[in-house]
């Protein structure tokens, strides 16, 4: 489901982050560009730690301390979304990305992403009988991969 966005993407989002931070009264630095850049051409789930490696391996010179504070205003802001499948926090973009669920491999830390129509149902469900209106819903499924399970159904992380 992840995949790179082109250049025009980009310049959306650096557009939704400009706005925010108008907004909000935060300061316009070009590492928070920088370091969502790398987040929108990033095709995997991440955590602070690979976006750290990833930015000193471009020899960007960012702080982890950055890094982090930067991420919590993208969280904010809607461009990125935060996971909890295991002890530690794992984020991916999230600006266009469309309402998916994931089955978390216990074994192998793979995070494999779905859409299944039969979840929006149990949603439209949940909001009638509730009397409510669900903006967004997040569902995690534990497992370990079957032994003969074929490899085209392999996800990465």
């Amino acid at each position: 489901m992840e995949n790179k966005v082109n250049s025009k993407s980009i310049e959306a989002i650096k557009e939704v982050l400009r706005n925010y931070l108008k907004e909000k009264g935060l300061r316009n630095t070009p590492e928070r560009y920088t370091i969502l850049e790398e987040i929108y051409n990033y095709d995997k789930h991440f955590n602070v730690d690979d976006l750290y490696l990833l930015m000193l391996q471009k020899k960007y010179h960012i702080s982890k301390a950055t890094i982090y504070n930067t991420i919590e205003v993208f969280l904010d802001a809607g461009l990125v979304r935060k996971h909890q499948f295991g002890e530690s926090s794992t984020y991916e973009k999230s600006y266009f990305d469309r309402q998916h669920d994931h089955v978390i491999l216990t074994d192998t830390g793979e995070i494999v992403e779905f859409c299944d129509p039969r979840i929006q149902a149990i949603q439209k469900t949940i909001e009638e009988v509730f009397n409510i209106n669900i903006s967004n819903h997040s569902l995690y499924f534990y497992g370990t991969r079957k032994a003969d399970a074929p490899k085209e159904k392999r996800a990465t992380k």
